[in-house]
């Protein structure tokens, strides 16, 4: 920041330390935001020069007009008010602009009193004038009593500290009074500005606040200016001559006019305080309430013209009805107590309603009939009272839909549960996840997702009874209170919500359906309390979003005792991984013509400590959905490679092993280093691994799938679409993936003989495998007549029961 020699607001002592009231006010903000302040000597012209150009940062004491707006960025909230004025001799006599004639008056170099004084000679050929500019303020005042100029321009707050020294007194001469303000290049420093402005806005109205320290410490420090040393030693002289009445008198008149020209400026500098203040003062009659006197800033602040204030029974006027009668009542406790601190609402004069904290006492007075005058001041609250309702809304309210957020869900819902309770009726709460809104934000973008979430909102609102609730719980959960339940059956009333929501939503030209997947809750019969209602209707959400979504399902006693089994089966799980439960069985894949075996296929099992061996379509599902399966994953990898290699030591030829991984596996990015790490750590060729990824899971994430194939084919790793022929494939995008074999789908070599559907589309696979130059093995091999068929077909590698079944690796090759 920079700063130059213009005290009490901003100076710099001969070992360049910065000092004034904008100094220590930025640095109590600086503490508090953690900012590192360097502060930069320079000339006034300079300082300005080099904010504009970016090598300053922050200009204090700037005075913000029109024409340096187009220049400088500002904060809103002035730190002082500040005027101009005119400084001379005590003789001098000058009281206008137009007295000053053809006389040098010295200004700051760059200064808006320069600006402005020139402006007003455009505008008045009348005034003679002439302006001389200097760089810094102590060279303005220092050329009058130099010869250099008749009069010198500063602003009150360095003109009342510094003018005396000169022997200068302030004229009657004032102008162009204007905000003081911190100063930034255009759009830079606009966070700091927007801070500065919330800490004005704090400290300003708060008695012992830094603001207020550093105005005690720096502006209101300085005393009333005294006489002159050279005056004093007049006035001596003038009682030693007591006998020259005619000099004395001289002296007298020219006293008189020296403290009436004080009083005048004194006068006029606590008008500009009273005039700029951030909070209202009054003075009213104790025995009837009527205004005596209101500062001027009435006008400024609320709008209101002062003499209009001072008509009786304005004030109760302006008062919002609903706290009118409360405040006439604090009135008579005003006399009562001697002071008292209240708020209340009135309508300012241009129409809005504006919070007002009223700081009002009884004090003596001998000007006004009974003794006792009222004084009070009005600080607005408006825009603090504006902030806590805007902090409400966010604490209880979702931004994007507006709808109460799940805090807010929670208070109602436990009040719903106090009136069940009391009248003894029936209420629902009802839970809806929406089924794949992911890929709505996904493909169309957050934007669009934000519109559906605001477009259902507005459905469900509507669709219910003004005292009903609904709330945005989660990205995609809503849920509703029915706090008076339909006549109509449950099942009636719920398909209408679901069947609202199918309606299509036009969403960047297009028609997007959505469906959702509800859970109902009924008090009092699936809960009497506020979690086990949220519990019941989660339960049942869940039940329903198994079920492939666009259903709903009303809570039974059997979905609890269901979560419990698998929430006992996820623990156990957790601890499987911990204990080392888990266990590899193979199958061995065979060349279909001359039963050689050509490799093996790991499969994992867990051997429960008390429920023995536990079928990997139970746990397998837990897991995915628990993003257990990644561990899982890794330790079958770890596993499998660890027994190649101890066949490897015992003389046993295994081409290859295969393992499968899940779908998990696509999203993390040290899946290929693992598997290269793990391959190197037990001497493994990388094409005696393969890994196996299913059709569906390939097609539900293509591109990314392509990205991961990529790095482990090139990697030399096999890769294995499984289940080949149960999904959906695009072929088009199945050429584009680095595989080596096809696994087709044991559920189409069950049907071989039963099913010529499934008959062709095995030929089918086999053609494109070959058209693809892909290998290929066949799944689920169980009769003799399903092998002939495979071979015949083209089909050479196969693996299942009617082959080998899955063993453990010490039973395998038995």
């Amino acid at each position: 920041m920079g700063v130059y020699d213009n005290a009490p607001k901003v100076s710099v002592d001969e070992h360049g330390e910065a000092d004034g009231l904008f100094v220590r006010l930025l640095d109590s903000i600086a503490r508090r935001e953690h900012w590192q302040i360097e502060y930069v000597p320079c000339q006034w012209s300079q300082c300005l020069a080099d904010l504009r150009e970016g090598r300053l940062d922050l200009m204090p004491d700037v005075a913000r007009t029109d024409t340096r707006e187009a220049f400088f960025g500002f904060h809103q909230i002035p730190v002082v008010q500040g005027w101009s004025q005119i400084y001379a001799f005590p003789q001098s006599g000058f009281s206008s602009l137009e007295s000053l004639g053809p006389r040098r008056i010295a200004v700051l170099e760059g200064s808006v009193q320069e600006s402005h004084l020139r402006r007003q000679q455009i505008g008045d050929p009348g005034l003679e004038y002439q302006l001389v500019p200097y760089s810094d303020l102590p060279a303005v005042l220092a050329s009058v009593p130099a010869g250099e100029a008749d009069a010198a321009v500063s602003n009150n707050f360095y003109g009342r500290q510094h003018a005396r020294a000169y022997g200068l007194v302030e004229t009657p001469i004032t102008f162009g009074q204007v905000g003081l303000h911190y100063a930034a290049a255009p759009g830079a420093q606009a966070e700091r500005l927007a801070l500065i402005d919330a800490y004005l806005e704090r400290w300003k109205p708060l008695a012992g606040s830094p603001y207020q320290e550093a105005l005690e410490a720096t502006l209101l420090a300085q005393g009333e200016p005294g006489l002159p040393g050279w005056v004093m030693w007049t006035l001596l002289a003038a009682l030693a001559l007591v006998m020259l009445l005619a000099v004395m008198g001289v002296f007298l008149r020219w006293q008189v006019r020296l403290r009436t020209s004080e009083l005048r400026a004194v006068n006029q500098r606590l008008e500009h305080v009273l005039d700029s203040g951030p909070a209202v003062t009054y003075q009213l009659d104790a025995r009837t309430f009527e205004p005596l006197w209101v500062s001027p800033n009435l006008q400024r602040l609320f709008g209101i013209e002062p003499a209009n204030a001072m008509r009786p029974g304005w004030w109760e006027h302006q008062l919002h009805p609903e706290d009118r009668a409360n405040a006439l009542r604090e009135n008579q406790r005003l006399l009562e107590d001697g002071e008292i601190v209240r708020e209340f609402r009135l309508f300012d004069g241009w129409g809005k309603l504006r919070h007002v904290r009223d700081d009002i006492r009884v004090v003596a007075s001998d000007n006004v009939r009974g003794g006792q005058e009222i004084v009070g001041s009005w600080t607005d609250l408006t825009a603090s009272m504006e902030q806590k309702e805007q902090l409400r809304q966010m604490t209880h309210y979702d931004v994007r839909t507006g709808l109460p957020n799940r805090a807010l869900l929670q208070d109602r819902l436990g009040h719903t549960v106090e009136r069940a309770m009391a009248d003894g009726e029936a209420r629902w709460v009802v839970l809806m996840d929406l089924d794949r809104f992911r890929n709505v934000n996904e493909t169309l973008g957050t934007a669009a997702g934000d519109t559906v979430l605001q477009g259902i909102a507005q459905r469900l609102s509507q669709a219910l009874s003004p005292e009903d609730t609904v709330a945005r719980i989660g990205a995609d959960e809503f849920c509703l209170i029915i706090e008076s339940p339909p006549v109509e059956a449950l099942g009636t009333f719920v398909q209408s919500l679901i069947d609202t929501l199918r309606a299509p939503f036009e969403i960047a030209g297009r028609a997007l359906v959505l469906t959702a997947s509800v859970g109902v809750a009924r008090f009092p019969g699936d809960g009497q309390t506020r979690e086990e209602l949220l519990t019941a209707a989660e339960l049942a959400m869940q039940d329903a979003r198994r079920r492939g979504g666009d259903s709903w399902c009303a809570y039974d006693a059997e979905m609890g005792t269901l979560t419990e089994h698998r929430l006992f089966l996820e623990n156990d799980l957790r601890q499987a991984i911990v204990n080392h439960e888990f266990v590899l069985h193979f199958q061995q894949q065979f060349n279909l013509a001359s039963g050689e075996c050509v490799g093996v296929e790991s499969l994992v099992r867990w051997n429960h400590p008390h429920r023995g061996m536990v079928s990997p379509a139970e746990f397998i599902p837990l897991a995915e959905e628990t993003g257990l399966i990644q561990a899982i994953d890794r330790w079958v990898l770890e596993a499998a490679c660890r027994q190649l290699a101890a066949w490897d030591e015992a003389g046993r030829n295994v081409p290859l092993i295969a393992v499968n991984l899940s779908a998990r596996e696509l999203h993390d990015e040290q899946l290929v280093t693992t598997v290269r790490e793990t391959l190197g750590r037990f001497a493994i060729a990388p094409e005696r691994l393969e890994v196996e990824l299913t059709e569906t899971m390939i097609m539900e994430y293509p591109e990314r799938a392509l990205a991961v194939l990529r790095r482990l084919d090139s990697l030399g790793v096999r890769l294995a679409m499984d289940d080949f022929g149960s999904g959906y494939s695009n072929l088009a995008h199945l050429r584009r993936l680095p595989l080596h074999r096809l696994k087709v789908d044991q559920s189409l070599v069950r049907d071989i003989g039963h099913s010529r559907h499934n008959e062709s589309i095995i030929r089918a696979i086999i053609a494109l495998a070959a058209a693809l130059e892909l290998d290929l093995i066949a799944e689920g091999v169980e009769e003799e007549p399903q092998r002939a068929f495979l071979l015949q077909e083209g089909c050479a590698i196969g693996q299942g029961f009617l082959l080998h079944r899955p063993a453990p690796a010490a039973d395998l090759f038995r």
